[in-house]
Protein backbone atom coordinates (compact mmCIF):
# COMPACT_ATOMS: atom_id res chain seq x y z
CA UNK A 1 0.00 0.00 0.00
CA UNK A 2 2.76 2.26 1.22
CA UNK A 3 4.11 1.47 -2.79
CA UNK A 4 1.11 2.67 -4.54
CA UNK A 5 0.99 5.21 -2.21
CA UNK A 6 3.98 7.36 -3.34
CA UNK A 7 3.56 6.04 -6.62
CA UNK A 8 0.68 8.65 -6.91
CA UNK A 9 2.13 11.18 -4.95
CA UNK A 10 4.68 11.29 -7.80
CA UNK A 11 2.28 11.53 -10.34
CA UNK A 12 0.40 13.93 -8.83
CA UNK A 13 3.25 16.09 -8.13
CA UNK A 14 4.65 15.53 -12.35
CA UNK A 15 1.23 16.70 -13.46
CA UNK A 16 0.99 20.35 -14.73
CA UNK A 17 -1.00 22.04 -13.16
CA UNK A 18 -3.63 24.17 -15.16
CA UNK A 19 -3.77 28.20 -14.14
CA UNK A 20 -6.38 30.15 -15.29
CA UNK A 21 -4.79 33.77 -15.93
CA UNK A 22 -6.55 36.84 -15.89
CA UNK A 23 -6.98 38.82 -19.35
CA UNK A 24 -4.12 41.31 -18.64
CA UNK A 25 -6.03 43.84 -21.32
CA UNK A 26 -4.37 47.30 -19.87
CA UNK A 27 -1.97 47.75 -16.72
CA UNK A 28 -2.07 51.09 -15.01
CA UNK A 29 0.44 53.22 -13.80
CA UNK A 30 0.06 52.09 -10.61
CA UNK A 31 0.33 48.14 -11.43
CA UNK A 32 -3.71 47.42 -11.67
CA UNK A 33 -4.43 44.95 -14.20
CA UNK A 34 -7.26 44.86 -16.00
CA UNK A 35 -9.32 42.87 -18.02
CA UNK A 36 -10.98 44.37 -21.67
CA UNK A 37 -14.06 43.97 -20.50
CA UNK A 38 -13.01 46.34 -16.90
CA UNK A 39 -11.64 48.74 -18.70
CA UNK A 40 -14.36 49.43 -21.18
CA UNK A 41 -16.75 49.73 -18.13
CA UNK A 42 -15.09 52.42 -16.98
CA UNK A 43 -15.06 54.16 -20.14
CA UNK A 44 -18.63 53.14 -19.93
CA UNK A 45 -19.10 55.31 -16.75
CA UNK A 46 -17.34 57.87 -18.06
CA UNK A 47 -13.35 58.03 -16.94
CA UNK A 48 -11.29 59.15 -20.06
CA UNK A 49 -7.58 57.24 -20.71
CA UNK A 50 -6.03 59.73 -18.06
CA UNK A 51 -8.13 58.89 -15.16
CA UNK A 52 -7.96 54.95 -15.31
CA UNK A 53 -4.79 54.94 -16.19
CA UNK A 54 -4.50 57.27 -12.73
CA UNK A 55 -7.06 55.25 -10.76
CA UNK A 56 -6.68 53.98 -7.71
CA UNK A 57 -7.09 50.34 -6.60
CA UNK A 58 -10.11 51.17 -4.43
CA UNK A 59 -11.81 53.70 -7.03
CA UNK A 60 -11.06 50.41 -9.58
CA UNK A 61 -12.37 47.91 -7.61
CA UNK A 62 -15.55 49.93 -7.06
CA UNK A 63 -16.40 50.66 -10.54
CA UNK A 64 -15.10 47.14 -12.51
CA UNK A 65 -17.61 45.34 -12.99
CA UNK A 66 -20.29 48.05 -12.89
CA UNK A 67 -22.00 47.63 -16.51
CA UNK A 68 -23.52 51.11 -17.31
CA UNK A 69 -23.73 52.89 -21.16
CA UNK A 70 -22.53 56.56 -21.35
CA UNK A 71 -25.55 58.38 -23.00
CA UNK A 72 -24.49 61.77 -22.69
CA UNK A 73 -21.24 63.66 -22.77
CA UNK A 74 -19.99 67.62 -22.78
CA UNK A 75 -16.72 69.13 -22.87
CA UNK A 76 -16.04 73.12 -22.33
CA UNK A 77 -12.58 74.42 -22.79
CA UNK A 78 -11.50 77.82 -20.86
CA UNK A 79 -8.90 80.73 -20.69
CA UNK A 80 -8.68 82.08 -17.36
CA UNK A 81 -7.12 85.54 -17.93
CA UNK A 82 -5.66 87.79 -14.84
CA UNK A 83 -4.38 91.47 -15.45
CA UNK A 84 -2.24 92.61 -12.54
CA UNK A 85 -0.77 96.40 -12.30
CA UNK A 86 2.71 97.37 -11.66
CA UNK A 87 1.92 97.28 -8.04
CA UNK A 88 0.84 93.63 -8.18
CA UNK A 89 -2.54 94.54 -7.44
CA UNK A 90 -5.57 92.27 -8.92
CA UNK A 91 -6.78 94.70 -11.71
CA UNK A 92 -9.52 92.35 -13.49
CA UNK A 93 -10.22 88.64 -13.57
CA UNK A 94 -12.10 86.74 -16.58
CA UNK A 95 -12.97 83.41 -17.41
CA UNK A 96 -14.97 82.69 -20.25
CA UNK A 97 -15.16 79.31 -22.75
CA UNK A 98 -13.44 78.66 -25.64
CA UNK A 99 -13.53 76.76 -28.25
CA UNK A 100 -11.04 73.47 -28.72
CA UNK A 101 -9.02 74.82 -30.98
CA UNK A 102 -8.41 78.03 -29.21
CA UNK A 103 -7.69 75.79 -26.34
CA UNK A 104 -5.35 73.48 -28.08
CA UNK A 105 -3.19 76.41 -29.77
CA UNK A 106 -3.72 79.39 -27.37
CA UNK A 107 -5.26 82.35 -27.89
CA UNK A 108 -3.28 86.08 -29.16
CA UNK A 109 -2.25 86.69 -25.83
CA UNK A 110 -3.35 90.32 -24.58
CA UNK A 111 -0.91 92.90 -24.12
CA UNK A 112 -0.29 94.98 -20.71
CA UNK A 113 1.27 98.27 -20.87
CA UNK A 114 1.34 98.78 -17.09
CA UNK A 115 1.99 95.74 -15.35
CA UNK A 116 1.62 91.98 -16.59
CA UNK A 117 -0.88 89.37 -17.03
CA UNK A 118 -1.77 85.18 -16.32
CA UNK A 119 -3.27 83.14 -18.53
CA UNK A 120 -4.33 79.75 -17.39
CA UNK A 121 -6.29 77.01 -19.29
CA UNK A 122 -8.54 74.34 -18.56
CA UNK A 123 -11.09 72.28 -19.54
CA UNK A 124 -14.08 70.53 -18.08
CA UNK A 125 -16.20 67.42 -18.80
CA UNK A 126 -19.28 66.28 -17.58
CA UNK A 127 -21.07 62.71 -18.45
CA UNK A 128 -24.15 61.12 -18.06
CA UNK A 129 -23.97 57.13 -17.70
CA UNK A 130 -26.88 54.58 -17.66
CA UNK A 131 -28.02 51.32 -14.86
CA UNK A 132 -29.28 50.61 -12.72
CA UNK A 133 -28.10 54.02 -11.16
CA UNK A 134 -27.47 57.05 -13.40
CA UNK A 135 -23.62 58.31 -12.86
CA UNK A 136 -23.45 61.91 -12.59
CA UNK A 137 -19.15 62.53 -13.29
CA UNK A 138 -17.10 65.43 -13.69
CA UNK A 139 -13.82 65.94 -14.33
CA UNK A 140 -11.50 69.31 -14.46
CA UNK A 141 -7.95 69.03 -16.64
CA UNK A 142 -5.55 72.36 -16.20
CA UNK A 143 -3.69 72.71 -19.52
CA UNK A 144 -1.90 75.49 -17.97
CA UNK A 145 -1.08 75.17 -14.29
CA UNK A 146 -2.88 78.06 -11.82
CA UNK A 147 0.11 80.32 -10.35
CA UNK A 148 -2.49 80.66 -7.41
CA UNK A 149 -2.88 76.98 -5.47
CA UNK A 150 -5.34 77.45 -2.42
CA UNK A 151 -9.01 75.90 -1.89
CA UNK A 152 -10.61 74.94 -5.41
CA UNK A 153 -14.51 73.50 -5.37
CA UNK A 154 -15.80 70.71 -7.75
CA UNK A 155 -19.46 69.88 -7.88
CA UNK A 156 -22.35 68.96 -9.56
CA UNK A 157 -26.15 70.23 -9.61
CA UNK A 158 -28.91 68.43 -10.54
CA UNK A 159 -33.31 68.67 -10.50
CA UNK A 160 -34.67 67.12 -7.87
CA UNK A 161 -36.35 64.40 -10.01
CA UNK A 162 -33.58 62.01 -8.59
CA UNK A 163 -31.64 62.33 -5.23
CA UNK A 164 -27.68 60.95 -4.55
CA UNK A 165 -27.77 57.23 -3.61
CA UNK A 166 -24.50 56.59 -3.12
CA UNK A 167 -20.56 58.13 -1.38
CA UNK A 168 -19.30 61.14 -3.50
CA UNK A 169 -16.47 59.82 -4.64
CA UNK A 170 -13.17 62.56 -5.28
CA UNK A 171 -9.85 62.46 -6.70
CA UNK A 172 -6.54 65.04 -7.47
CA UNK A 173 -4.21 63.68 -9.93
CA UNK A 174 -0.60 66.02 -10.43
CA UNK A 175 2.54 64.60 -11.89
CA UNK A 176 6.01 66.31 -11.25
CA UNK A 177 7.35 63.90 -14.41
CA UNK A 178 5.74 61.38 -15.99
CA UNK A 179 7.68 58.86 -13.54
CA UNK A 180 6.39 61.04 -10.38
CA UNK A 181 2.90 61.11 -10.08
CA UNK A 182 0.40 60.92 -6.96
CA UNK A 183 -3.47 60.18 -7.06
CA UNK A 184 -5.14 61.84 -3.62
CA UNK A 185 -8.41 61.32 -2.11
CA UNK A 186 -8.40 64.18 0.48
CA UNK A 187 -10.93 66.89 0.79
CA UNK A 188 -11.24 69.57 2.58
CA UNK A 189 -15.35 69.21 2.90
CA UNK A 190 -17.71 67.86 0.95
CA UNK A 191 -21.82 69.53 0.49
CA UNK A 192 -25.10 67.16 -0.33
CA UNK A 193 -28.09 68.84 -0.77
CA UNK A 194 -31.41 67.85 -2.79
CA UNK A 195 -30.31 69.70 -5.80
CA UNK A 196 -26.73 67.98 -6.13
CA UNK A 197 -22.82 67.74 -4.47
CA UNK A 198 -19.46 69.07 -4.25
CA UNK A 199 -16.51 69.19 -2.61
CA UNK A 200 -13.52 71.23 -1.90
CA UNK A 201 -9.96 70.33 -1.76
CA UNK A 202 -6.49 72.05 -1.51
CA UNK A 203 -4.35 72.12 -5.00
CA UNK A 204 -0.26 70.47 -4.85
CA UNK A 205 1.61 73.88 -3.61
CA UNK A 206 4.47 72.63 -5.51
CA UNK A 207 5.70 75.05 -8.88
CA UNK A 208 7.21 71.62 -9.89
CA UNK A 209 3.67 70.08 -10.95
CA UNK A 210 3.37 69.93 -14.72
CA UNK A 211 0.06 68.28 -15.07
CA UNK A 212 -3.05 68.54 -12.97
CA UNK A 213 -7.25 66.81 -12.87
CA UNK A 214 -9.60 66.31 -10.18
CA UNK A 215 -12.84 64.01 -10.67
CA UNK A 216 -15.73 64.47 -8.75
CA UNK A 217 -18.73 61.45 -9.31
CA UNK A 218 -21.52 59.93 -7.55
CA UNK A 219 -24.72 58.03 -8.03
CA UNK A 220 -28.65 58.95 -8.57
CA UNK A 221 -31.69 57.21 -8.15
CA UNK A 222 -35.39 58.43 -8.84
CA UNK A 223 -36.86 60.69 -6.57
CA UNK A 224 -40.29 60.20 -8.30
CA UNK A 225 -42.67 56.88 -9.26
CA UNK A 226 -43.37 58.77 -13.02
CA UNK A 227 -41.26 57.69 -15.96
CA UNK A 228 -37.93 60.08 -16.50
CA UNK A 229 -37.73 61.33 -19.96
CA UNK A 230 -34.94 64.17 -19.35
CA UNK A 231 -32.24 64.81 -17.06
CA UNK A 232 -29.15 67.19 -16.53
CA UNK A 233 -25.84 67.00 -14.65
CA UNK A 234 -24.42 70.61 -14.09
CA UNK A 235 -20.85 70.16 -13.93
CA UNK A 236 -19.22 73.29 -12.17
CA UNK A 237 -15.71 73.97 -10.91
CA UNK A 238 -14.49 77.38 -8.80
CA UNK A 239 -11.11 77.50 -9.23
CA UNK A 240 -9.06 80.21 -6.06
CA UNK A 241 -7.57 82.95 -7.54
CA UNK A 242 -6.75 84.23 -4.39
CA UNK A 243 -5.64 82.53 -1.20
CA UNK A 244 -7.96 81.94 1.61
CA UNK A 245 -8.51 79.46 4.41
CA UNK A 246 -9.93 75.87 4.66
CA UNK A 247 -12.88 77.24 6.74
CA UNK A 248 -13.93 80.39 4.27
CA UNK A 249 -13.73 77.16 1.58
CA UNK A 250 -16.43 75.71 3.12
CA UNK A 251 -19.00 78.62 2.25
CA UNK A 252 -20.77 77.04 -0.88
CA UNK A 253 -23.51 75.04 -1.91
CA UNK A 254 -24.68 73.17 -5.12
CA UNK A 255 -27.44 73.33 -7.10
CA UNK A 256 -28.96 73.49 -11.00
CA UNK A 257 -26.77 77.11 -11.15
CA UNK A 258 -23.92 75.09 -10.59
CA UNK A 259 -21.54 76.22 -7.69
CA UNK A 260 -23.44 78.93 -5.31
CA UNK A 261 -20.55 81.33 -3.21
CA UNK A 262 -21.14 82.19 0.11
CA UNK A 263 -21.00 86.39 -0.17
CA UNK A 264 -17.95 86.42 1.60
CA UNK A 265 -15.95 84.46 -0.88
CA UNK A 266 -17.01 85.07 -4.20
CA UNK A 267 -14.28 87.81 -4.57
CA UNK A 268 -11.73 84.71 -4.24
CA UNK A 269 -12.94 83.07 -6.88
CA UNK A 270 -13.46 82.76 -10.83
CA UNK A 271 -16.73 82.63 -12.72
CA UNK A 272 -16.83 79.83 -15.56
CA UNK A 273 -19.87 78.56 -17.40
CA UNK A 274 -20.93 75.15 -16.22
CA UNK A 275 -20.62 72.15 -18.63
CA UNK A 276 -23.86 70.46 -18.51
CA UNK A 277 -24.83 66.95 -19.87
CA UNK A 278 -27.84 66.32 -20.37
CA UNK A 279 -29.77 62.86 -20.94
CA UNK A 280 -33.59 61.93 -22.72
CA UNK A 281 -34.64 58.23 -22.85
CA UNK A 282 -37.41 56.70 -20.69
CA UNK A 283 -36.01 55.54 -17.23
Amino acid sequence: MKKKFILLFVIFMLSPVVVFAKDNYYTNYYGIEMSKEEYDNLVELGFSESEIYYMLEDDFIFNKDIEGHLVADTTNYYVNIIRYDATGRIVSNSDMQVSKDDYENGLPQPISYDGYIETSYKKMRTTISSGTKFRYKVNLVWKSMPAVRSYDIIGIGMEELVYINSALSFSQTYCSTPSFCKTDTTVNSTIINPTGAGASFLLPSSKEVTSLQSTFYFDVSKNVSSTLTLLYAHGDYAHATKSLSGGSAQGFIVNIGGIQLASGITSYYDTMDRATAKWTGSW
